[in-house]
């Protein structure tokens, strides 16, 4: 046996421990029923390798459910579970259960793999285990140490990589680097228990930056039943070492059955390969494009609330600006539940992100006195896309916002509700940033856009391409995937009260649009 020691790691509380080490240990009886589908399968490890053992329930349970595993590696940041590890496979050992066991005390992202690979050059390996289920800012909140090298491993840029699409699960990065060492050892399965969205992510990857996997599956578990955790999870299983594959089929952990495949089909990635057929000449790039709403990182001071004709802020403050700064606001929820009226209002400093705020102090200046006076607050934000621009800025802000209508949609809900936001009082109605907006200037462009974006053919093309697990089940890259010309020519307008002259008009103008900048204003 070898034991690798290094610093053993000092939190503060108990919470800090879970949250740092993604520490959810799997119960004896769940890693059990793991292993026994993976013997069931046809699976018979020679070693077993589990990345972050823990207490080691898993390693127990499948020296107990494999009678072939002879020789078990461990890898693990905490001595005290090492050590609880340990007890349980001298037990082992000593029963001549198994031959041999290694556990190394130390950070599973500066582990060499490769020792393993070359001790066991021609046997059998199953690597399995439960990595933790924490992002790398989700540790960088609590400073954890238990970190791959820092990078924007999906290569994101600008905005996307700054407002967190460059986030990622530590899951994922342990995932990638078992693949990777194993990658020349054709003997190998993997098995490991992961969030939905790590196993997305991994096969989203195969078409870019393929893995040599094969014979990925999902099989879908209780999350909440097994580990008390509201997330979704599930088992994410893979062979290593061959050829590579594009797709994955998902399972219910429980009764085995086949839900559906997701994966690449030609160019596109879709979340279920069967359907989405039917409904593929929809998949494309929409001519208009959608926008994200305001972000402003600040609501207590930038969103007010209307109470007998005084504004309010977040502090309970009465507020007196300017009105020409005031705008309707809609948030998320007033949209994902269905519009039921304006709850809040916003300031907008600027007409667009580079407008220099100073101007204020002449065109609205009791709203630049408010905001000097709450500067505490706006220079207090911490988001980098604020920095180097104009003092009191927000971001997500174009000629698109002030458009008078809009169609929308919450970016958190899995409803697929789009909705009309026209004008009140003379002013165009703003949506917070987990929003998305198209911008029309015509009312019967507004209209009809919204009737073939409710059309059951558009809700079933978007439930073929979208995750409904996912945190944000909407995505600009999604809504930009609609092609709106092509679902204009093939939806019924029976239900409409607009002319077939004005349908045909918008239609032409569809067909002529052009796809514009990402960042044009």
């Amino acid at each position: 046996m070898i034991n690798i020691h290094t610093p053993e790691p000092v939190f503060s509380n108990k919470n800090t421990v879970r949250e740092d080490y993604g520490d959810w240990q799997t119960s004896y009886e769940f890693a059990k029923s793991v292993c026994l589908y993976l013997k069931n399968r046809g699976i018979t490890p020679d070693v077993i390798v589990e990345p972050t053992c823990g207490v080691g329930n898993f390693i127990t349970a499948a020296i107990d459910v494999f009678d072939t595993v002879k020789k078990v590696y461990g890898i693990e940041i905490s001595q005290k579970y090492i050590d609880q590890t340990e007890q349980k496979l001298q037990k082992y050992q000593n029963n001549n259960r198994i031959i041999d066991y290694k556990l190394y005390h130390t950070n599973v992202f500066t582990f060499d793999f490769g020792k393993i690979v070359n001790e066991n050059q021609h046997k059998k390996i199953l690597v399995l285990g439960n990595p933790p289920w924490v992002t790398n800012s989700g540790l960088g909140k609590t400073d954890g140490i238990n970190l791959p090298t820092k990078g924007n491993i999906n290569k994101d840029k600008g905005i996307e990589a700054i407002t967190g699409k460059g986030n990622f699960d530590i899951a994922e990065s342990i995932c990638n680097l078992i693949i990777d060492a194993f990658s020349h050892h054709c003997n190998t399965h993997m098995a490991l228990l992961v969030k939905n969205s790590v196993i997305k992510n991994i096969v989203y990857r195969q078409h870019f930056r393929p893995h040599h996997i094969q014979d990925i599956r999902q099989l879908g578990f209780d999350a909440q039943k097994e580990f008390k955790v509201s997330v979704t999870a599930s088992l994410f299983e893979c062979h290593i070492g061959e050829n590579y594959q594009k797709q994955c089929k998902s399972y219910d952990f429980y009764t085995k059955q086949f839900s559906h495949t997701f994966g690449w089909t030609d160019e596109a990635f879709v979340s279920n390969v069967q359907d989405y057929g039917d409904t593929y000449f929809l998949d494309g790039q929409s001519p208009l494009i959608w926008r994200s709403g305001v972000k402003h990182d600040c609501s207590k001071i930038m969103e007010l609330s209307l109470n007998d004709s005084v504004y309010y802020n977040g502090l309970k403050e009465a507020v007196d600006v300017d009105d020409k700064t005031v705008f309707p606001l809609l948030k998320s929820s007033d949209i994902g539940k269905g519009m039921k009226g304006i709850r809040k209002y916003l300031i907008l400093p600027q007409t667009n992100i580079s407008e220099n705020t100073s101007i204020l102090k002449e065109k609205a200046p009791k709203t630049y006195a408010y905001l000097l006076s709450h500067a505490t607050y706006l220079d207090g934000r911490k988001s980098i896309i604020y920095r180097n621009k104009p003092r009191f800025s927000v971001f997500g802000l174009g000629n698109y916002s002030f458009a008078p209508y809009k169609v929308v949609i919450s970016a958190l809900y899995s409803d697929l509700i789009f909705s009309l936001v026209e004008p009140i009082d003379g002013k165009p109605v703003m949506v917070d940033d987990t929003c998305y907006l198209l911008g029309f200037e015509k009312i019967e462009y507004a209209k009809l856009t919204l009737f073939i974006l409710q059309s059951k053919l558009l809700k079933r093309f978007i439930r073929n391409i979208c995750f409904m697990d996912a945190k944000r089940v909407i995505s600009r890259e999604l809504l930009m995937r609609i092609n709106l010309y092509q679902l204009s020519k093939s939806v019924d307008y029976s239900g409409i009260d607009i002319s077939q002259e004005k349908i045909h008009e918008y239609q032409n103008w569809l067909y002529t649009q052009t796809f514009p900048s990402l960042f044009s204003h």
